[in-house]
């Protein structure tokens, strides 16, 4: 006669061994998830201002180093749209730039002059405002 099948005993730490890591994989996905999201969005908006300052520091460069003022203008507006869509900012972005120059005199081309950009954009998905500025001395070799 064959014997017959032993049986099995189950214990109840078999059926607790793997309900750990399900229920922290429950908990824990929608507690990360806004983490997750919030550094995303704060990276891109890193990414952004870090460009608005390279892109205004470039553009104040080009004012400082034109040979008149009216010059001056032009030179940084070409500078501020080419270096805008090269640093890959948007149709929109570029649109909702403010550029304002400031100088230490009336006169912005005289060699020694402190010329001051502030640069103003509203990102079009946070809405958040950017501002960046700098400075830049115009050569007293001109």
């Amino acid at each position: 006669m064959k014997a017959l099948p032993r049986c099995i005993k189950w214990n109840r730490k078999d059926f607790e061994s793997g309900s750990a890591s399900v229920e922290f994989v429950i908990l824990a996905i929608p507690l990360f998830l806004p983490i997750f999201i919030f550094l995303n969005q704060f990276s891109e908006v890193s990414n952004e201002e870090a460009n608005a300052r390279t892109l205004v520091g470039e553009v104040v460069r080009a004012y400082a180093t034109s040979q008149n003022l009216g010059n001056a203008q032009a030179r940084a507006e070409v500078v501020l749209n080419y270096g805008a869509s090269r640093l890959g900012f948007s149709r929109a972005d570029i649109d909702s730039m403010k550029l304002t120059f400031t100088c230490s005199s009336s006169s912005c081309t005289e060699p020694g002059e402190r010329v001051r950009a502030d640069l103003t954009m509203t990102l079009p998905i946070t809405h958040r405002v950017v501002h960046a500025s700098a400075q830049e001395y115009v050569s007293p070799w001109q």
